[in-house]
Order: structure tokens, then C-alpha cells, then sequence
């Protein structure tokens, strides 16, 4: 324990978060390989040009996805779902402690956490491995493989986002459990829409981002004891909730063919 931190845990996700990113790596470029042999052989049997042979390499996929991520996604809704998370968490986190200091339950986590003392390299290892290493391996892990793979099996696109944004909330801490759900069903409706899995990360990305910035400067110690800012953050994650309720309703996807 460094600063209240558990640097070897965190040590631990990046390294466990870096073989992941070079499995996955190795593997989408194998896949892309094997495409392109595929796509070169159905062409020359055809007797077309070897010329016009669809070359479907990973840089190639990554770039044609990162052309057209705001082409199928909106940054405001981006935006709106990032930030209504954070609210909801907050307003989850205010009632959890509340109830704690009533000792009707046991909790005492953080909400963001202050990162105002901790090292430059353990602030660094956090920015790496939290901010920019997690949204990349838990993206493609629940909505790229654990998505898809549960609605192929299921046949029932509902269940398989149900599934995958529970086993998503519950990697999570106690107090942030509820809003990693709603978090993992939001992402997973962005991703069916614009069928670009970059969509999703761009979201968990800025999440991320937001959360550690707002633990960087210590908020989390203006906070507390300010019942004004924490009834204001409540009744915003009312509305903002609300309005996010309606419209995961609204734009819940029917199906997700391949």
C-alpha cells in the first residue's frame, strides 16, 4: 500500500491489460491475414485482377473505423451518456454513504478517489493502465467477444446486452456496480447502432478521462461536507437519468446481424 494506493493491483491490471492488447493485436492480424489469402485465392480463380483483391489488413480495418466513428456515432450523445453516468454513480455513492454513516451498511470506498498526493509514476501508471489500456481491452472484451458471442449463441440481441453489461457492472467495485451496468447497456447500444467498436471505447475512454481528472484535482475533498453540491448533483442525475432511461427505451436495437 503506497499513498493509500494498491499500486500492486494496479501494477498487476497493466501488465495483465498489456499481454491482452498484444493477444488481441495477434490475433485480429491473423484474422485480417487470413481474409486477404481468402479474398486473393476467390479473385485469381475468377480470373479477375490481382489488382482489385479487397485488402482487409487490421491497419486498414482500424483506419476505415476511425474515418467513420462520428459518421455513425453523435459526440453529444457521447457526451450526455459519459456524463450522466458519472452523475448516477455520484448520486448512488451519496446515498451508499449515507447509509453507512446511519450504519445500516458497511461502506467506505471513494468516490473518485484523490489522486493529489500520489507520485508522478504512480499517477502515470494509473493514466496508462485506467485511462487509455482499460476502455481498449474491456470494450473489445465485452461488447467485441462477450456481445456478439452471447447473441449468436442466444439469438436474443436483449439478453446478450443484459448479460454482458452485468458481467461488465459487476468487474466493477461495490458502489460503482449499478452505474457500470447502465454504463455497459449505453455502450453496447452504441456499438450495435454504429456496428464500430470504436464507438464504445471513444465513450469508455472519456469516462475514464473525466474521472481521473476530477480525481487529479481532488475534488472529491470539495465535495464532501457540501450538502448544496451533492443535493445539485442528485437531482441532475435525476433529470440526466431520466432522460437517458427514455432513451435507451427508445433506441433499443431488435437484432444485431453479423
Amino acid at each position: 500500500m503506497i499513498f493509500d494506493f494498491h499500486l500492486g493491483s494496479l501494477f498487476f491490471k497493466f501488465i495483465l491489460y498489456l499481454v491482452m492488447l498484444l493477444f488481441f493485436i495477434y490475433k485480429f492480424n491473423s484474422i485480417s491475414k487470413k481474409n486477404s489469402s481468402s479474398n486473393f485465392n476467390y479473385n485469381s480463380s475468377s480470373n479477375r485482377d490481382s489488382n482489385s483483391v479487397n485488402n482487409s489488413s487490421l491497419s486498414d480495418a482500424f483506419r476505415n473505423d476511425l474515418n467513420s466513428i462520428f459518421k455513425v456515432s453523435k459526440i453529444y450523445h457521447i457526451l450526455f451518456i459519459v456524463l450522466a453516468n458519472i452523475l448516477f454513480v455520484s448520486a448512488i455513492y451519496f446515498v451508499l454513504s449515507y447509509l453507512g454513516s446511519i450504519s445500516i451498511i458497511q461502506f467506505n470506498a471513494p468516490l473518485f478517489g484523490d489522486f493529489t498526493g500520489l507520485g508522478f509514476d504512480v499517477t502515470l501508471l494509473y493514466l496508462i493502465t485506467v485511462v487509455i489500456l482499460s476502455p481498449i481491452i474491456e470494450e473489445f472484451l465485452f461488447r467485441g467477444i462477450f456481445l456478439r458471442r452471447f447473441n449468436l449463441e442466444l439469438d436474443n440481441l436483449t439478453l446478450a446486452i443484459l448479460i454482458s453489461s452485468v458481467l461488465f457492472g459487476i468487474c466493477h467495485n461495490f458502489g460503482g456496480i449499478l452505474g457500470a451496468i447502465l454504463f455497459g447497456i449505453c455502450v453496447s447500444i452504441l456499438y450495435v447502432k454504429s456496428r464500430n467498436v470504436l464507438v464504445p471505447i471513444l465513450a469508455h475512454f472519456i469516462n475514464n478521462l473525466i474521472s481521473f481528472l476530477l480525481a487529479l484535482i481532488g475534488i472529491e475533498n470539495f465535495i464532501h461536507g457540501n450538502s448544496i453540491v451533492i443535493a445539485l448533483i442528485i437531482i441532475l442525475a435525476i433529470i440526466s437519468n431520466f432522460v437517458l432511461f427514455r432513451a435507451i427505451v427508445l433506441e433499443w436495437p431488435k437484432s444485431f446481424k453479423e
